[in-house]
């Protein structure tokens, strides 16, 4: 005969029936409310159903308690309300009588006569008395602790079983997964847990009044609780299941990802309610992967994305030291900065470094003013703007900043006129290019790294920029031919050779990544994003860029064509101002009758 789940009452849909198949709850009970009557175990009034309170009927999901002989908490059901540790003392120490250090009835230790509570707050207090007291150590009282958590990770008994299952598992998987999906296989889980009927979160939420600060260090992956609502986990699986095989995760990729999702959910204070981006940053400690979860759960419409944006606390972070006034002026310039402005005069919004550089450029002088009295922009005239540029080590650069700064301003129509207007600050000073060794071009060249080699080749060969080499696709490259920015360019000998071993190498590295992108690494495999500036600058290594050497056979071609801008243009797609900066140095006395590279 299978067992089935307590139905609820028809009327409150809270509480369970009262007996089986009527549909009413002794609260909701017709003619009542009727007293329930005490439980069949414990004689408790803590009705639940079938004549047992919620504590001891098999469904009746009752609330953790104390072990009755440590007191630590977190003892349920499953374990006959006693914690492990001291169900292993009562079969060490059956006797039971009044503990000589605490005078509590309780199972003693057989030789000191004490009980565990006093054992284990004496074996902690060794390192203040640096001796083993139980006396002394609970004379002033007892430190409790937590059921389950009084050995951290890495004890010698853990230690044996992380080394058995690594033993044990699968040889196909890293060594470095194999603890992770062993103990994902290993989950508890129940085995009459209640489905919920709608899979659609709750929007609502009930915020935790004094929020819980978990040590996830101490705990493996098998620990946590499980979910509530198993429907809604199957559901977020599913979702899992679904991003892996288009984005071509791998085999213990998913399955740390399912880990993950099961860990969160059973971990929410408010089941269903969708989960804040900040409260996924345990994952890291138990060695689970936080993007992953954060995707398939906005794929679910489940995350609620809470971060502080990292441009909006550096700008607070820098406005100290102004005048109240000021600072809402710098942020007024800031939000047309950042957001644009839909209407007339309309701007386009700006890029975080465009803004970090013109705010850091005139922040020293509107500190400067700030220290001379001014509370407000509006203050600010030519004469002031003067002497800020003679003042300082880089008029251009003052001088800029301040003109973003007082434009917009007089645009949003908060000062009354801009300072700046037609006034000369100077201009930046232009950097000439320069060659690069040749030994070291080669040295990249020859390397055994098929990435390093097809990225030095590409932009030594067809000087190809940063942002071009990320946003290459496979599609780009075709017999031959390489097909970027409205131009079709024939591949060099070399260069096919060394993408011809990179595709290689991406093949077997990620043979099932739905990555576009020609360059990928272990990262953005698993998703469709390019590679990263610092990827590209960490595969070149110190000492030479993308930027080095795309200037350097740029240079070349110039040197080469005797000046040719056109030439220059079509060979790299460069404007008739950058054409022109590599033109312009070919009269230099030092390149005159000099091979560009030596």
């Amino acid at each position: 005969m299978t067992r089935t789940i307590c139905s609820l009452c028809t009327v409150c849909g809270d509480r369970p029936e009262a007996i089986t198949s009527t549909g009413y709850c002794f609260g909701c009970w017709p003619g009542g409310p009727v007293t329930p009557p005490p439980c069949l175990v414990c004689g408790s009034f803590d009705y639940y159903n079938t004549g047992k309170c919620r504590r001891c009927h098999l469904y009746g999901q009752p609330a953790v308690e104390a072990c009755p002989d440590c007191l630590a908490w977190g003892t349920t059901r499953k374990t006959k309300w006693v914690c492990q540790a001291c169900h292993g003392w009562r079969a060490a120490h059956a006797e039971k009588d009044v503990c000589q250090t605490c005078a509590t009835p309780a199972h003693l230790h057989t030789q000191l006569g004490i009980c565990r509570l006093c054992f284990a707050h004496a074996r902690n207090m060794i390192s203040v008395l640096e001796r083993f007291d139980p006396a002394e150590a609970n004379r002033a009282g007892q430190q409790l602790f937590l059921a389950g958590l009084t050995h951290q990770k890495g004890s010698s008994r853990k230690a044996r079983r992380a080394e058995q299952r690594a033993r044990t598992a699968p040889s196909d998987i890293p060594p470095n997964m194999r603890n992770d999906l062993k103990a994902l296989l290993d989950i508890p889980r129940p085995r009459h847990a209640p489905a919920s009927s709608n899979p659609v979160p709750t929007r609502s939420e009930q915020l935790a009044f004094l929020p819980a600060q978990r040590d996830h260090r101490r705990l493996r992956q098998r620990d946590y609780p499980w979910p509530a609502d198993p429907t809604l986990l199957r559901r977020l699986w599913s979702l899992a299941d679904q991003r892996a095989a288009r984005l071509g995760w791998s085999q213990p990729v998913r399955m740390r990802c399912r880990a993950g999702l099961r860990i969160v959910l059973g971990m929410q204070d408010n089941p269903g309610a969708r989960i804040p981006l900040s409260s996924l940053e345990f994952l890291t400690e138990i060695d689970l992967t936080t993007k992953h979860v954060a995707a398939v759960l906005d794929d679910a419409d489940l995350l609620i994305d809470d971060r502080e944006n990292v441009l909006d606390q550096w700008l607070e972070q820098r406005l100290t030291g102004l005048p109240g006034q000021m600072a809402d002026e710098v942020r007024i310039w800031y939000d047309v900065m950042v957001n644009g402005r839909p209407r007339p005069p309309r701007r386009k919004p700006r890029k975080a470094a465009t803004i970090r550089l013109h705010y850091s450029w005139a922040r020293p002088v509107l500190l400067a003013w700030a220290a001379d009295g001014h509370s407000s922009l509006r203050e600010i005239t030519r004469e002031h703007i003067r002497a800020a540029l003679a003042a300082s080590d880089h008029p251009a650069r003052t001088g800029q900043g301040m003109r973003s700064l007082f434009r917009l301003l007089k645009q949003d129509h908060v000062v009354f006129a801009d300072p700046t207007h037609r006034m000369c600050l100077g201009q930046h000073p232009s950097r000439e290019p320069l060659p690069v060794e040749t030994a070291a071009i080669r040295a990249l060249l020859d390397e055994s790294d098929p990435a390093r080699a097809a990225v030095t080749a590409l932009v030594a060969f067809h000087g190809l920029a940063t942002g071009q080499v990320r946003n290459l696709q496979l599609v780009d490259i075709s017999a031959g031919w390489l097909h970027i920015d409205d131009r079709k360019i024939p591949l060099a000998p070399p260069v096919r050779k060394r993408i011809a071993a990179y595709l290689d190498y991406r093949t077997d590295t990620w043979p099932n990544t739905a990555n576009p992108h020609l360059f990928i690494n272990r990262r953005s495999a698993m998703e469709t994003r390019n590679v990263g500036i610092r990827w590209i600058k960490l595969l070149l290594g110190p000492g030479v860029s993308c930027r080095s050497i795309r200037e350097d056979r740029i240079l070349a071609e110039a040197l080469a064509s005797h000046g040719d801008a056109k030439r220059l243009h079509n060979m790299f797609g460069l404007s008739i101002n950058a054409s022109l900066r590599y033109t312009e140095v070919v009269d230099h006395p030092g390149f005159t009758d000099t091979d560009p590279s030596g």
